[in-house]
């Protein structure tokens, strides 16, 4: 008899810690995506990169400055942007005077587990200003249909 008291208790720890990594684990795959205040620089880029994904085109022109909406259109951004899934985490925020530069870190493709079947990639800080009292994108990293625009 205490020997089967003996066994159970071995058991006892290693179950909690089981039980622990479950809980925990579906908490990070249900839960929700931040969601940043769109009146700031990091919901700007948000706002952004969430149309792109969206292939809403002009939501994401929306998000650019007067400068770059004359320079790429939404028919530009539509044919040079991104074709796969991707996500994206905002980094750092770095105040500039009145510039405000986000740092985003961009993962495309899908995630066949392990690590397998995306890439990674840092493709720069995306430049802020306020133009009409809103946030706007001044210089995109990414995507790179920008590079694609007429000047």
């Amino acid at each position: 008899m205490a020997e089967d008291v003996d066994r159970r208790r071995r058991w006892v720890f290693p179950a909690l810690v089981g039980v622990v990594l479950l809980v925990l684990t579906l908490i990070a795959l249900f839960r929700e995506p931040v969601q940043f205040d769109a009146n700031t620089p990091e919901g700007t880029v948000q706002g952004y990169l969430q149309a792109i994904a969206d292939q809403d085109w002009e939501e994401a022109h929306a998000h650019l400055s007067e400068a770059l909406q004359d320079e790429c259109t939404t028919a530009d951004m539509a044919r040079n942007g991104p074709y796969g899934s991707f996500t994206a985490t905002l980094g750092d925020v770095e105040e500039l005077g009145q510039r405000t530069l986000v740092n985003v870190t961009i993962r495309e493709g899908t995630d066949g587990g392990f690590g397998a079947g995306g890439y990674t990639f840092d493709p720069g800080p995306f430049a802020l200003e306020q133009e009409s009292g809103s946030w706007v994108i001044t210089q995109v990293t990414w995507p790179y249909f920008y590079y694609a625009c007429s000047p």
